[in-house]
């Protein structure tokens, strides 16, 4: 065996150049799955990260009939948190109340549809990291008539902190109220979604605008515990409780099918590398006619003579392998670490829960199997030209031109 591994690898450094052609499509092949896979895996990491830090925490709660598309926010499906709830929330973790609301924003002649956020001051930063958004002014005074505009939404009203801004909201009761407020902030949550369309203003002022008398919308939690348990816990008493995963699962699907296009891609990109190996090893096999036909004559058994092509063609897949795997992880650990800055793109992105910077996710499974069936592919292209080479006629072969 150790002579037939020095025969293969001499016979690989023969024709270097064609060799390494071959290679660079494996490594390719290797490498793309890897830093593909890992990037999903980021998206979906993305997504869970925007939710959970600006709209859900770990669970989300909404009264029984509310819907949970995430588009419509009806007004009328309010609900009071009561004591009952209030106490399993205590017991589940941290938890902050809000009202989301459909609203029109004006500025000048400017109007906007907008999603209004009434959030409790004292508890809403137990939930969300608030000290992690970017904010260009302050969060509303107490009782002031004050909102917080995000960024995105700022920048489509050209709005800025000082302006006055016009909020028409339809009330509990169903009629149509309109206040003046003061732009004490813009916000960058890093929520795409959220900052191109969403707006906060207290509790108190809320109740002003809308007629709640204490009603909420959504109540997020911050589970001390396992969410899927706690979920089970506070869910209830007029209220639906999903997780985050649940509340993101349309969107972690959708990645899905970003991983069944990579898998197609990388298919088609590994079988031109197995075609290229197959090419590579028969082109060895007729070039070395003669010598397969002297190794034979001299006592090489037919199991041997198939055996050092398919090792030439192992051999090409395992190094090139190796070197795709190193490329592959090396781009996923840096990325994971660094994260990609979208920027604008996100920002400009519309209704899209995610944030600006993407942070690819390290698993040993897509390297694995990738390297794997990256050498799989290559032993499997050996076959044919390695089953050509044993079945020559040592006599005919002696005497091939």
């Amino acid at each position: 065996m150790i002579f037939l591994a020095q025969l293969a690898l001499r016979n690989l450094f023969r024709n270097f150049s064609r060799t390494l052609i071959t290679s660079v499509t494996v490594v390719f092949g290797v490498a793309l799955p890897i830093l593909g896979w890992g990037m999903v895996d980021g998206l979906d990491e993305n997504v869970l990260r925007a939710s959970r830090t600006t709209i859900t925490g770990e669970i989300l709660l909404r009264p029984d009939a509310y819907p949970t598309d995430g588009i419509e926010f009806p007004l009328s499906k309010a609900e009071v948190v009561s004591p009952e709830l209030a106490a399993k929330l205590d017991a589940a973790g941290a938890w902050t109340a809000r009202t989301v609301f459909p609203a029109r924003l004006v500025k000048g002649m400017e109007a906007v549809r907008a999603s209004g956020n009434a959030y409790d001051a004292t508890t809403d930063g137990t939930v969300f990291p608030r000290d992690k958004w970017e904010i260009e002014g302050a969060w509303p005074a107490s009782g002031a008539s004050e909102v917080v505009l995000g960024e995105g939404l700022a920048r489509l009203i050209d709005a800025k902190v000082g302006d006055e801004v016009i909020v028409e909201a339809r009330t509990f009761p169903g009629a149509m109220n309109a206040l003046t407020f003061r732009v004490a902030g813009v916000v960058n949550t890093d929520n795409a979604a959220l900052d191109g369309a969403g707006f906060w203003v207290e509790n108190g002022v809320g109740e002003g605008l809308l007629q709640l008398d204490g009603r909420r919308t959504h109540v997020a939690v911050d589970a001390h515990g396992d969410p899927a348990v706690a979920a089970a816990a506070v869910g209830g008493s007029g209220w639906t409780a999903r997780t985050v995963q649940e509340e993101c699962a349309d969107l972690i699907a959708a990645n899905m099918i970003r991983r069944y296009a990579l898998l197609f891609l990388v298919g088609i990109i590994l079988l031109i590398a197995g075609v290229g190996i197959a090419n590579t090893v028969i082109m060895a096999a007729y070039e070395r006619v003669r010598e397969v036909g002297t190794l034979m004559a001299l006592g090489m058994k037919k199991g041997d003579v198939a055996g050092l092509f398919l090792l030439e063609g192992a051999g090409m897949g395992l190094v090139a392998g190796l070197l795709g795997v190193s490329i592959g992880a090396a781009g996923v650990l840096y990325w994971q670490a660094n994260g990609i800055y979208f920027g604008n793109a996100v920002r400009n992105a519309g209704q899209v829960a995610m944030g600006s910077t993407l942070f690819m996710q390290f698993r040993w499974t897509p390297i694995l199997v990738s390297w794997c069936f990256g050498l799989g592919i290559a032993v499997v292209a050996s076959l044919w030209p390695a089953r050509y080479a044993a079945n020559l006629n040592p006599a005919d072969a002696v005497k091939a031109d």
